[in-house]
C-alpha cells in the first residue's frame, strides 16, 4: 500500500509540474528560426525563361515532328524512338507551362483555369502520342496528333493569335532531320 501511495504522490507531483508555468531556467518551447520557417514554407517555382521560350524551345520542337510522324510514320527503330522522345516532351511540356516564367503575361496565364485546362489537354495528347509510339500504331499516332493540333490551336486563339515566336530562334536542326 505504501508503494502505491508513493507512485500516486509521484504522479501528482509530475502532473503539477507539467501544469506549472515554466521557470526562468526552463526554456519555453523553441520557436523556429526565420531560416527554418522559410524552408518549411513552400515557395513557388518560377521558370528561368518565359513561357514563350518554353513553347519555342520545347513544345514547338517536339510537336511539329510528331505531327509529321502522324502523316508520314517512322520507318526505322530510330524514327520511332525519336517520336517517343517527342511524345514525352509534349506530355511534360503541358505540365511545365503551368508554371509562370519571366514573360510579361506568364503569371496571368498560369493563374487562368482555362490555361491550365488547355495545357492539361496538351499533356494528355502527349500521353496518347506516347502510347501510340510505344505500340508503333500509326492510327493512334494520327489521332494523338489531331488531338494535339486541336489543343494547340485552341490555346493560341485565346492567348497567342498569329503563333509568333517573339524573336526566339528555333534550333538549326529544326524540324528534326531525316527520320
Amino acid at each position: 500500500m505504501r508503494s502505491g501511495l508513493f507512485v500516486m504522490s509521484a504522479g501528482l507531483v509530475a502532473l503539477a509540474a507539467a501544469c506549472a508555468p515554466p521557470s526562468p531556467e526552463t526554456p519555453a518551447a523553441e520557436t523556429p528560426s526565420a531560416a527554418e520557417a522559410a524552408a518549411a514554407t513552400p515557395r513557388p517555382i518560377t521558370l528561368p525563361v518565359s513561357l514563350n521560350a518554353v513553347m519555342v524551345a520545347l513544345v514547338d520542337h517536339a510537336s511539329e515532328p510528331l505531327w509529321l510522324d502522324a502523316y508520314e510514320p517512322p520507318t526505322t527503330e530510330a524514327g520511332w524512338r525519336a517520336a517517343e522522345h517527342h511524345a514525352y516532351q509534349m506530355a511534360v511540356g503541358g505540365k511545365l507551362i503551368q508554371l509562370a516564367g519571366t514573360g510579361p503575361n506568364d503569371a496571368t496565364w498560369v493563374a487562368d483555369p482555362k490555361w491550365i485546362s488547355m495545357s492539361d489537354e496538351m499533356s494528355a495528347a502527349g500521353m496518347d502520342a506516347l502510347a501510340a509510339t510505344k505500340a508503333k500504331n500509326v492510327a493512334l499516332l494520327n489521332a494523338a496528333g489531331d488531338r494535339l493540333v486541336a489543343a494547340c490551336e485552341a490555346c493560341h486563339i485565346d492567348y497567342k493569335l498569329g503563333l509568333p515566336s517573339m524573336g526566339i530562334y528555333k534550333s538549326p536542326d529544326y524540324p528534326v532531320p531525316e527520320r
